[in-house]
């Protein structure tokens, strides 16, 4: 496992308008670097799936610096389905975020744990 370091974290309300904060917060976190717009980009279309997908309470956004980059993990509390790659015949509207996702990040993929599951990407 390659060393990161953590550049900062934050946890809002699992609710639509909290989206917003989550990218702030990360544009703030990369300000200056080459990949902060995409980093927002795809923030965004993850703190959404959680938002929409779960019922969490709560969704915790973490910033990481990699040895080849940056990582950006999304938290949420689970839900009854996990997210779902889709090719191009399904871009669709609700279907376009893990999509993007995949396309823009040089790596993605999710994990499940006692606390829900965690949608990650690199840049």
């Amino acid at each position: 496992m390659m060393a990161r370091s953590v550049l900062g974290a934050i946890t809002v309300p699992g609710r639509p308008g909290e989206v917003a904060a989550a990218r702030r917060f990360v544009a703030k976190a990369l300000a200056g670097r080459p990949e902060v717009d995409t980093a927002v980009l795809l923030t965004s279309e993850a703190v959404t799936n959680s938002v929409v997908h779960t019922d969490s309470a709560m969704v915790t956004v973490v910033v990481l610096e990699t040895p080849t980059g940056v990582r950006v993990e999304v938290t949420d509390e689970g839900g009854d389905t996990l997210p779902t790659m889709y090719d191009g015949y399904e871009l669709r509207e609700g279907r376009r975020g893990v999509f993007l996702i995949e396309e823009l990040s040089a790596a993605c993929g999710m994990r499940r744990h006692d606390n829900g599951l965690t949608f990650w990407f690199e840049l």
